[in-house]
Formats: structure tokens, sequence, C-alpha cells
């Protein structure tokens, strides 16, 4: 039977009075113990369960009920429903179940390096040996130090479930501005997120990807309309985690002197920040750091870069081949920033009726470039070639390419890491895939899948119909 639309907006009114009917519940009852036995009554309410900590578990329900009540609230307008409906239930799924993983966790590693520096910036001492970011990131933390490194580390957690919602929601755009129906968008975007070993190891390790690459989206989706936002957000990636500058070649090629002028603005304003208050030498401690990068990171075979293939030959080997690192390195980044320059010269990913179809071309290679470059590539790096790989899909039509993307898919996004050389190295070999892929599909128009799948999605969910 049909639900109309009054009886539907009923429903969505009733849920939503029901949450705040059940909020103001627990919220009285623990005002009410408060006052009559202070925090002792209410800490007797309360047990520890087996490998758990008691504030992030209530950290973790505070999110997913409210998450649930902001949901209800903006359902119960038809107008929201009918554009936004799909995009706010799936961000609540994929919120919950990754704020689920999140719960079981009793130790999150990497954050600590970003919680030291702030610490190491605070009192004038040179940046720990595993802090290899510009200092932009430890300056933004002063205001929150007298929280205490756990607190400022509750900042972090609790940051990245914000950029996970907005990554979504910054990718299905994206995923629009590259010619896939809203609709499709939104389904494409949650199947990739559901499961996905890098988002999963950033969100466990509390890294920055995902702030950095919703920046990097935010850069090229604003661009042309909004020029100095686009640039100005390109600068913070840049210095949030450095290897980001690369982006800006799409921008340099399409000669746009009034970003480009923004962006070195925003480059020197933001360093200022730190120079202002810490003077220069937080810089200095920055680069010597990340010219001995590899002191603070031996040989890891999980580590997919160039540079640990090579090295982790030479350990297997019992002798030293960092030397040669460069010799191997430089003819293949020579090759992949042709590639890069060759699909840039083409009408590949967006029509050039799309305003900012200059830059839009260019991010899906370059991304991969940055990828590629980068002295480091821990698994959950791989985050940043999510456009590259959905690129690349639009123009998949023969069965081997996409018995080539499928393998490379899967080694990225969905194989728990390990080590075990150099089968381990999958990563480095499907980025190297992909950037083959983008050079042979380049020329391509989109294939007949993505316009079918996206009316059967649309067909499927009746979008559109008043009622909805």
């Amino acid at each position: 039977m049909r639900v109309s639309g009054q009886e539907s907006d009923a429903g969505w009114n009733c849920a939503w009075r029901v949450w705040l009917a059940l909020t103001g519940l627990v919220a009285v009852s623990c005002l009410a113990i408060y006052l009559h036995a202070g925090m002792t009554g209410l800490s007797a309410l309360v047990q520890s369960g087996p490998l758990s900590i008691v504030a992030q578990t209530a950290a973790c329900v505070a999110v997913s009920w409210s998450a649930w009540g902001i949901g209800l609230a903006l359902l119960r307008s038809p107008r929201i429903r009918v554009e936004h409906g799909v995009a706010i239930a799936c961000s609540f799924v994929l919120l919950l179940l990754y704020v689920n993983f999140l719960r079981e966790r009793i130790h999150y590693a990497d954050v600590d390096d970003y919680v030291k520096a702030a610490f190491n910036l605070r009192d004038g001492t040179p940046f720990h040996v595993r802090y290899i970011y510009p200092p932009l990131l430890a300056t933004l933390c002063q205001p929150f130090l007298p929280l205490g490194a756990h607190g400022v580390a509750a900042l972090f957690w609790s940051a990245n479930l914000v950029s996970l919602v907005a990554f979504f929601w910054l990718l299905c755009a994206a995923l629009e501005r590259y010619g896939f129906g809203r609709r499709l968008a939104e389904g494409l975007a949650f199947l990739f997120l559901v499961v996905n070993v890098p988002v999963l190891r950033t969100l466990g390790y509390v890294q920055i990807n995902l702030h950095v690459l919703n920046l990097i989206l935010l850069a090229f989706l604003l661009f042309p309309r909004h020029r100095i936002v686009s640039a100005l957000a390109l600068a913070l990636a840049v210095h949030l985690k450095v290897s980001p500058l690369l982006l800006a070649v799409p921008f340099i090629c399409v000669r746009d002197k009034r970003w480009i002028t923004a962006f070195l603005a925003g480059l020197v304003g933001l360093a200022g920040l730190t120079s202002v208050f810490y003077g220069w030498a937080p810089f200095a401690s920055f680069l010597a750091n990340a010219s001995h990068i590899y002191a603070a990171n031996g040989i890891c075979f999980r580590e997919n870069s160039i540079d640990s293939l090579i090295r982790g030959a030479g350990v297997l080997a019992g002798t030293d081949t960092g030397a040669l690192v460069p010799y191997v390195k430089v003819p293949f980044l020579v090759f992949f920033l042709g590639c890069a320059g060759y699909t840039m010269r083409r009408v590949t990913y967006v029509e050039r009726a799309d305003a900012g179809a200059g830059v839009l071309n260019g991010l899906p290679a370059w991304s991969a470039v940055m990828v590629l470059a980068s002295p480091l590539i821990w698994e959950h790096h791989l985050v940043f070639l999510a456009i590259p790989f959905f690129a690349v899909a639009k123009k998949m039509r023969m069965p081997s390419e996409w018995v080539a993307y499928s393998l490379a898919y899967l080694l990225t996004f969905l194989l728990p890491t390990f080590d075990f050389y150099p089968w381990s190295f999958g990563r480095l070999f499907s980025a190297a895939v992909l950037m083959v892929l983008m050079v042979r599909s380049c020329r391509a128009a989109d294939a007949e899948w993505v316009a079918r799948a996206g009316q059967r999605v649309d067909a499927f969910f009746g979008f559109g119909k008043k009622g909805a």
C-alpha cells in the first residue's frame, strides 16, 4: 500500500518527537541522579566493559544517538527527503558503521605524533623525529593544549568522524561533476566507503588524510566559481601535508593568474601564522625531519613506496640498496609525469562545457602521481586514489580492462593489510596499473553502463515523485 505524502510527514514528525522525548528522559534522569548523589551516584551506574574505555564508549553512543536525531530533524522536510534523503541515510549508516568499529579500539597510534608535536611547539623544542608535517597542524592545536594530551587526541578523533561524513558528501558532488547521475553517485560513494581499507586505517590511526582530501576536493569543486576559496583550500591542504603541492599543477596549466596569486598568498599567510608566534625554527625542524624521513620509518613491508620496495630488497639481500632508489624511482616518475601530462591534454573525464574542466581533467592523474612520488606510501594514503578509480571506471569497456581494474581495486581498497615481501606491494602495483588505465582510456567516450545504471537507480527509487 502506497503511503501518502501527509502520512509520510506524520511518520517522520512522530519519530522526531519520540527521539526528543527519549533524549529528554535520559537527560533529566541523569541530572536528577547527579543532584541527588553527585558523580559518585552516576559512576555507580556505569561499568567498564572488557577492552573498552568508558569515555570513548560514551562518546560513540552520543555520536550515534545525535546523528540519528539530526537525521530525523532533516528528513522531516519533504523537500530535503526528495533532494537529499538517500545521501542523509547513507551518511548515517556509514557513521554508525565506523563509530562501532572505533568503539572497539582502545589505542590510536598516529594521533600521538600530532599531540607530541603540539607540545614540542609549545615548549620551544624541535619536533620529534616522527613528525614530518608542516608546523601548521601543531600551531592549530595550541588553544586546546589545556585539555591535555588525551583531550587533544579526542578532538582529533571527533574531527575525523566529521571529516568522514564530509568526505561522503564531497565525493558525491565530485562524481556528479565527473558525469555520474546524482543517485548513482550517492550509491557508488556509499559502496566505496562501506568497505574501504584506507579509510578504515585512516580512522583507526586517527590520521589526517580525510581532512586533506576534503580540502583537495573543495579546491577542485569550487574552481572557477570561487577562485579565492579554492586556492586557500589547496594552500591549507599543503600546510597539513606537503604532497598536495603537486595538485597545483592543473591550476597552473590553465594559467588562472587570480587563482595562482591567491594560492601563493595562502601559502605565505598560513606560514606566517606559525612564524608570528613561534618564529621560523619550527619550519627548520620540519625540514630536518623530512630530510631524514627514513630515520623514523624503518623497513616495513606494508609501506608501498618505490623507495621501500628497493630498500626492502637490500635488507633481505644483506646489503644497503638505498643509493639505488633515485636511479630506479626517477625514470618511473618521469613516465608517470608524462602520463599525467598526456591525460591533461585530452578532454578526458569532464567535457569542456564544465567551467572547471581544465583542472578536473588533471585531478585523477595528478592524484596518482602525488601518491606514487611519495617516499612513504602507507595503506591509508591510498584514499587519495578515490577520484582516479571512479574517473577511470567511466571509460571501462573491454573485459581485459575490467579485469585489470577489478584487481587493482581489490588490492587497493579491499584486501586487508599484511606484511609479506614482495606480495604486500600489490598496492604500489595497483597505482601503476591505474595510471596505465588512465592513459589507455583518456580518448574514449564514457561507457554506456554509466547512463544505464543512472537511469535504473532513478527508476528504482522513483525520485522526483510527489510524496517521496
